[in-house]
């Protein structure tokens, strides 16, 4: 889980152990898997995903005994995560801004240098940049359904908002981001 704190880990595999195959935390280690495509779609670092699911992991521990289906605490694992991956991101939005000035003055120093890969690299920075520009009313939407491959149905659910409404901020962030990115220089 995460090597910081391995007594968590060797807690949460006893408490798992010791409950029934249909319990909650059966159905969070069940689930672990779509919970880290979710926290990556969302662009943390790996550590930064762990800490994430540590946290998603000692909220699901603290909830087990609650009354919930097992899709009723599916989509609320799935909130969690997606409400947690959003705080995150915004903490991390000050220390973005500082990463982007220096690969911003590195490319201005390295211009001559520039081949196919780094105009890739650049190019894929510039699409982060954009999706970090978004707001997180449109950031959330645009990953679960374009990097976890949830469709406006699913999302709606997640998000707990209307499947129009899911649509029209697809269709908002996709025109934003589209904007932006013909605005730095890359076609979308």
């Amino acid at each position: 889980m995460n090597e910081k704190n391995p007594d968590l880990t060797i807690k949460l595999n006893q408490a798992a152990g010791q409950q029934s195959s249909n319990s909650k935390l059966g159905v969070f280690f069940a689930e672990i898997g779509h919970l880290k495509r979710i926290i990556a779609s969302f662009g943390l670092s790996s550590s930064d995903g762990e800490d994430v699911l540590q946290d998603v992991s000692i909220k699901a521990l603290e909830r087990s005994g609650e009354n919930r289906t097992q899709q009723e605490y599916i989509r609320w694992l799935i909130k969690v995560t997606v409400n947690r991956c959003l705080t995150e991101h915004r903490r991390r939005r000050s220390f973005h801004r500082n990463a982007r000035k220096i690969l911003m003055h590195r490319t201005k120093n390295n211009a001559g240098s520039i081949d196919e890969k780094t105009i890739l690299a650049e190019e894929l920075e510039i699409v982060r940049q954009s999706l970090k520009k978004l707001d997180d009313s449109l950031l959330a939407p645009v990953l679960l359904r374009y990097f976890c491959d949830c469709n406006s149905n699913q999302v709606s659910e997640i998000l707990g908002l209307k499947s129009s409404t899911v649509r029209s901020r697809l269709r908002e962030a996709r025109l934003k981001l589209a904007k932006q990115l013909l605005k730095r220089g890359v076609e979308p």
